[in-house]
């Protein structure tokens, strides 16, 4: 439900693979009125990114892929931060495009751009042979398994063992570019819920993604509904209600109406085109990972609502968006009105309407953390 991110790096001194978690510190905060809307609690975010040197997830030496029965085994890890905590790694095997289905548990789910899928759920905890690879032909290049268990000495026992499967982002889909400079890994402030990470896709607006509808969505003038569709994770029968619930101002500018009579392709800059899809890459126990946290659907001048002019945010672009909530365990899970507050390139801040609180994101620059020496 939670998931991790981590950052895998060869250190050529010591002849070892290792990658470790991808840790955040919330760092100094406080609340504070909405300029705008005094009922309105904003979330200052100061987060402090780093990597958890202290227990790496994988730690592999030279020559680890030999030995018998080749990808078929398990390969034992020296990590844990304690003695008696074991870890191995195995190797996945792909399920080919044309058996899978939207029944089937995979990771990662279909949301999130990636050549490779496997299975996410298994109930002899993936250790019948048809989930590893017979050769080394077979096996998966951009996934993996994590195996932890507790085992105490002189007893042939195990307790609380646990089986994560990773997958490796692609690059084009995280890298940030001229015409797509919103995309990337960024780290938001989940209030109780502490700091989670996701990945900001930048995609065209007429990507074939089906139309979301919020279940409360505020506007002070008339909106046309939308059809509901299937939702990650279930079927979302969310019903539509347009029943003002804040004031929300439009705006008009003479650019970006030039920009809409000219068509519907990327500006040089990107800063103004596009659908905005933030994916969880860690979750939490309401909306887990691998689930939209919120959509922009058009960050063109037919999403537009106003140029931000409050203090805090002054000169920020401020487009309709869809922020996804559900209760715990991920149940009634429903698409609410929201507004992302573009600051710039590197934060992001999102009003969530129905829950009256304004939170932060930030980008992560993942390059900072491939330094072996650096740390």
């Amino acid at each position: 439900m939670t998931g991790q991110v981590i950052v895998a790096r060869y250190d050529p001194r010591r002849g070892c693979i290792e990658a470790y978690r991808l840790v955040t510190e919330h760092g100094d905060h406080h609340f504070e009125p909405w300029e705008r809307n005094s009922e309105v609690i904003i979330h200052t975010f100061n987060p402090r990114v780093s990597l958890w040197l202290d227990d790496p997830i994988i730690q592999l030496d030279l020559g680890w892929h030999k030995g018998q029965n080749g990808p078929q085994r398990e390969i034992l890890m020296r990590t844990g931060g304690a003695a008696d905590i074991r870890s191995s790694m195995a190797l996945c095997q792909a399920i080919p495009v044309s058996l899978q289905n939207p029944s089937m548990a995979l990771w990662p789910p279909a949301i999130i751009p990636a050549t490779q899928r496997v299975r996410n759920e298994s109930q002899s905890k993936f250790r019948s042979p048809g989930h590893r690879p017979r050769s080394l032909a077979e096996a998966s290049d951009s996934t993996f398994r994590i195996r932890k268990w507790l085992e105490f000495r002189g007893r042939n026992a195990r307790l609380g063992e646990d089986v994560m499967t990773f997958s490796t982002l692609l690059e084009e889909s995280y890298t940030p570019t001229k015409q797509k400079p919103w995309q990337g890994i960024w780290v938001g402030d989940y209030s109780g819920h502490g700091c989670e990470f996701l990945v900001v896709i930048q995609k065209d607006v007429d990507c074939g993604q089906p139309a979301i509808r919020a279940s409360r969505w505020s506007s002070q003038s008339s909106l046309t509904t939308l059809a509901s569709t299937e939702s990650v994770g279930g079927t979302s029968d969310v019903t539509a209600c347009e029943t003002p619930s804040t004031t929300i101002e439009t705006a008009a500018h003479d650019e970006d109406a030039a920009l809409e009579e000219e068509g519907s392709g990327p500006p040089e800059d990107g800063s103004c085109w596009g659908r905005l899809e933030a994916i969880k890459l860690t979750g939490d126990p309401n909306v887990p990972r691998g689930e939209y946290t919120w959509i922009a659907e058009d960050i063109g001048p037919k999403g537009l609502l106003r140029i931000a002019n409050e203090q805090m945010f002054k000169g920020a672009r401020v487009v309709r968006s869809l922020g996804h909530s559900a209760a715990r365990e991920f149940r009634d899970d429903r698409y609410i009105a929201s507004q992302l507050m573009m600051i710039s390139h590197d934060s992001l801040a999102q009003y969530w309407e129905e829950f009256g609180h304004i939170s932060f994101y930030s980008r992560v620059n993942i390059d900072d953390y491939l330094d072996v020496d650096g740390g």
